[in-house]
């Protein structure tokens, strides 16, 4: 290695909010630490675009909180931000496929669908933990099926292609994945890793939905981001690890630093992108797939789908989920997991023509928007899709521990993939950076 590249004690790549949490760690400590990221930006896969004329903030990635996301609250609160109740157009946030304008679900389908999830609830909490999910003896039958296997095949569901709507509409929109694709076992590591399990998942009042940053959540990064030493729009080419000593990263600028310690604070779905020496066996192994999401933004003159009734309509649009804005006056509509992939390879033209005819027909309103933004995460080179990776299906064998590094006390693996706590959300994230910055240090 070149004896005259410099020597950081850690090198941390990705600044979103994993890789910001763990910077902002090892400064507390005084540990001199690098971030690096390929994207020009900070944040993520948070994104906040501001409409100056208007000087309106959209969020075009992550962008909602609830009140049991402490580590995220308490950032809100060292920046001085004000948070924004998310309100609701529908009397029912909770049951999606009535805001799609599918039929109502009457009592026994709702009582049905409670006990399906406070089910999942209880066999969540058979794990004694998220880390030690593999442990417990049901694990290995829990991972070879799929979700979908699970809801198709429940005696409250099977006869009742209602509720299997609802489920696979509820599933889709937390995991932005279908559920065939997506691992029973997974799924419940998920609710095991929510404090309240499911419920704390819901849209509505005190659901992970309840509140939205005034500026946009990127803007946390932005605080966090200020006092560190971060090196955007270069992303990593290789990495060798042969020395005991150092570790040499090379971007693809060219620029090369040596570190002591190495943090991957992105997807792990993401190693496969670099090259390294000696090869590293999760990189062509990886397990998980990522979720896939296009989060649009529709600005109107005026919020019209108010105090009206949905359409009933088999003729269901690109949107899975639909949320309401108030400054500006807007719809955001979620294409999730394979719609999404779909609509990816089409012209944006048809998508935002096709979305103005599910808003018409749901809310049978003919409203042209003032302004239109769609962000493609599923084409997003540096995140390939949003929100998370989760595990399919028969994937246990290739489990990634979430205490361990990578390579023994010197690379390191976080994302809110490897969360113990609130799983696939910007909570997680944080949760996963400070943890193994914690680790880290203590590895010195």
């Amino acid at each position: 290695m070149d004896d005259n590249t410099e020597l950081i004690d850690v090198v941390i790549i990705g600044a979103g909010f994993t890789g910001l949490s763990a910077a902002k760690y090892f400064s507390s400590k005084s540990i001199k630490t690098l971030v690096i990221e390929g994207r020009s930006r900070v944040g993520g896969r948070t994104l906040s675009h501001k409409i100056t004329d208007q000087q309106w903030i959209i969020d075009l990635g992550g962008q909602w909180i609830g009140p049991d996301q402490h580590r995220i609250l308490s950032f809100i609160k060292e920046y001085n931000l004000e948070l924004i109740e998310q309100t609701w157009h529908h009397h029912q946030p909770n049951f999606l496929g009535e805001n799609l304008g599918l039929i109502p679900l009457n009592n026994k389908q709702i009582e049905n669908i409670i006990e399906i999830n406070s089910q999942w609830d209880h066999m969540a909490l058979e794990l004694s933990s998220v880390e030690c999910a593999l442990e417990y003896h049901k694990s290995s039958q829990w991972s070879i099926i799929s979700v979908q296997q699970f809801i198709e095949e429940h005696p409250l569901a099977n006869q009742d292609l209602r509720i299997q709507q609802e489920l696979k509409l509820q599933i889709l929109t937390l995991t932005a994945c279908h559920p065939d694709k997506l691992s029973l076992l997974y799924w419940l590591i998920l609710i095991r890793s929510i404090p309240r399990g499911l419920t704390a998942l819901d849209d509505g009042i005190n659901g992970a939905q309840h509140y939205k940053i005034s500026y946009g959540s990127q803007n946390v990064c932005f605080e966090m981001s200020k006092n560190e030493n971060i090196r955007l729009n270069d992303p990593v080419e290789s990495i060798n690890y042969e020395s005991q000593d150092n570790i040499l990263i090379k971007m693809l600028s060219g620029y090369k630093i040596k570190c002591r310690r190495l943090l991957f604070a992105f997807s792990p779905t993401l190693l496969s992108t670099i090259n390294f020496l000696p090869s590293l066996s999760l990189t062509n192994n990886c397990p998980m797939i990522m979720g896939q999401c296009i989060k649009t933004v529709f600005i109107y003159s005026k919020p019209f789908w108010r105090n009206i009734s949905i359409n009933q309509t088999d003729q269901q649009g690109p949107c899975s989920n639909i949320f309401e804005s108030n400054n500006p006056h807007a719809l955001i509509g979620l294409i999730l997991g394979d719609d999404a992939i779909f609509w990816s390879n089409k012209n944006e033209d048809e998508l935002i023509q096709a979305i103005i005819k599910q808003y018409e027909i749901l809310y049978n309103m003919n409203e042209i928007p003032m302004n239109t933004f769609v962000q493609y995460w599923t084409k997003e080179n540096f995140s390939k899709g949003c929100y998370a990776a989760v595990y399919p299906p028969s994937s246990s064998s290739t489990w990634i521990d979430r205490r361990k590094a990578l390579v023994d006390k010197r690379i390191w693996l976080a994302s809110t993939e490897m969360a113990l706590e609130w799983v696939g959300y910007i909570e997680g994230a944080i949760e996963a950076g400070q943890r193994f910055a914690q680790e880290i240090s203590n590895s010195f």
